[in-house]
């Protein structure tokens, strides 16, 4: 029996996701030209390290656009290109208040992009997990799912905190990002392992830190507690800065450190 080859990509990504802790990268950096070269840093790191999962958050306008321009139509199949990488699309939800249609609509439009590069998923920002909302995220979620990677799309919920007691929230995301944060207000003691609410269905995202990879902390959220994947960057979001415009200054030891401690 033939699969298709994002079939077997998919599934590829799934066995990778197994083996240990990823890379979630929100790069909401434009790729500059055909180059890429704004993107050069991680597809360098995404080719040292072909067993350390990827999940690539891409943005090119607070969400999506109709047609991205010719570096996203580029540079996103050179990503896809490697069976680690899942690429997923930006779209926000103004902490449950968007409409259902306007959500679905986003996920739509990434849809309709072309399939070289169409995002795999979808990066569902501003999640108020509540038990009110649980019905709209869950259709949100699974259109998402239904529509995107032949029917197995990606889904990363982001409410930058713990859901609390809402982890049914687990049920209907392939990860949530359970803590957003400064590097220097965060402590792994703030997560909270369950079986309702898996560790590696969790992501951490901290930003302001120190330019040298922070390796004990790495380690701690890595190799002890297995989190889905972490993000770790110096670019700083103090007095309002965008702690998303620019890789990491050490990316490349960052993802190494990572590969390492899932090994």
């Amino acid at each position: 029996m033939l699969f298709r080859l994002s079939a077997v990509y998919a599934l590829l990504a799934v066995l990778t996701t197994a083996l240990g802790s990823g890379v979630l990268v929100p790069l909401y950096i434009d790729p500059a030209d055909t180059s890429c070269s704004a993107w050069t840093p991680l597809l360098n790191a995404i080719s040292a390290h072909p067993a350390v999962p990827f999940y690539v958050i891409i943005n090119p306008n607070s969400g999506p656009v109709p047609t991205p321009d010719t570096g996203y139509q580029t540079c996103i199949p050179r990503l896809k290109a490697s069976p680690s990488v899942t690429v997923v699309g930006y779209v926000p939800t103004t902490t449950g208040a968007a409409s259902i249609d306007a959500v679905n609509s986003a996920t739509a439009q990434y849809a309709a992009w072309g399939s070289a590069y169409r995002p795999q998923g979808i990066f569902f920002d501003e999640v108020n997990p509540t038990s009110r909302l649980l019905s709209k995220y869950t259709n949100w979620t699974n259109t998402a799912k239904a529509t995107l990677n032949d029917g197995h799309g990606y889904v990363i919920l982001n409410p930058g905190a713990s859901v609390g007691s809402q982890t049914t929230y687990f049920n209907i995301a392939d990860q949530i990002v359970t803590a957003e944060d400064f590097y220097d207000q965060f402590s792994p003691s703030q997560l909270t392992f369950s079986s309702s609410s898996p560790a590696a269905k969790q992501a951490v995202i901290l930003t302001d830190a120190p330019s040298a990879p922070p390796a004990s902390l790495i380690s701690q959220l890595v190799a002890t507690d297995n989190i889905g994947s972490l993000y770790i960057t110096d670019d700083t979001q103090a007095n309002g800065a965008n702690p998303y415009d620019t890789l990491p200054t050490q990316f490349a030891t960052f993802v190494a450190d990572i590969g390492t401690d899932t090994q």
